[in-house]
């Protein structure tokens, strides 16, 4: 039993050490990337930021819509909806520019529009299959440039509804710890709620409503 404990551990810091946090110039995001399926309401359903946060403070249903901005295509919008514990009406955010031009490594101009500040990030979607989920990639390191290693990233799992089955989770979260480095118990779990910030359409509801039915099973079994 010592000796399969000891190599057990040795084998847990090897993986450890083999793990190096990639350069954005190293990483592969979604091959043949496209835009208009990619477009559309996108839930988020865990995330991860460098940054400390207060349990009062995470925002629940957090929701973004991407869109055109005035039928570009070298231009996004994604206005964003939100609720703070314990309001039951949903805030609006945004919405944030990106720059898209057709491809899965986009750039992150700005969080609101109004700001006179270029952030200019990374924003690189480096996996999604349009119907159930999306990887997004970020670092909001000063300067950062893409052959440097990130010191402050930030990531999103989103999905098309408020659940997001262990079938893609799991396959999610192996490539966020093995590719990414990033130690997948530092996820924070977004709470969605039955009543969602943005409206759905007829067939949306349906899926949402057995999204739901099956996200509380989950939670209360």
């Amino acid at each position: 039993m010592y000796w399969l404990l000891k190599i057990g551990f040795f084998l847990l810091i090897n993986k450890s050490m083999a793990c190096t946090i990639p350069k954005f110039s190293n990483l592969t995001v979604q091959a043949n990337f496209s835009l208009h399926h990619f477009l559309g309401i996108w839930y988020e359903i865990e995330w991860f930021s460098s940054e400390y946060h207060n349990e009062s403070n995470i925002w629940r249903d957090f929701t973004l819509k991407f869109e055109f901005d005035n039928n570009s295509s070298q231009r996004l919008l994604a206005p964003g909806r939100a609720r703070l514990f314990p309001d039951e009406n949903c805030f609006s955010f945004g919405p944030w520019l990106i720059i898209a031009n057709n491809s899965a490594k986009m750039i992150l101009e700005k969080k609101n529009l109004n700001s006179s500040t270029d952030l200019n990030w990374p924003y690189y979607i480096l996996k999604t299959d349009y119907d159930h989920y999306a990887l997004i990639y970020t670092c909001v390191s000063t300067n950062y440039t893409l052959d440097d290693q990130c010191i402050e990233p930030l990531l999103w799992v989103f999905s098309r509804t408020i659940f997001l089955s262990d079938e893609y989770l799991n396959e999610l979260d192996d490539y966020i710890e093995n590719t990414l480095c990033i130690d997948i118990t530092k996820l924070e779990t977004t709470p969605h709620g039955e009543k969602t910030c943005y409206a759905l359409s007829s067939s949306g509801s349906k899926l949402y409503s057995m999204s739901i039915i099956l996200y509380l099973f989950l939670i209360y079994k």
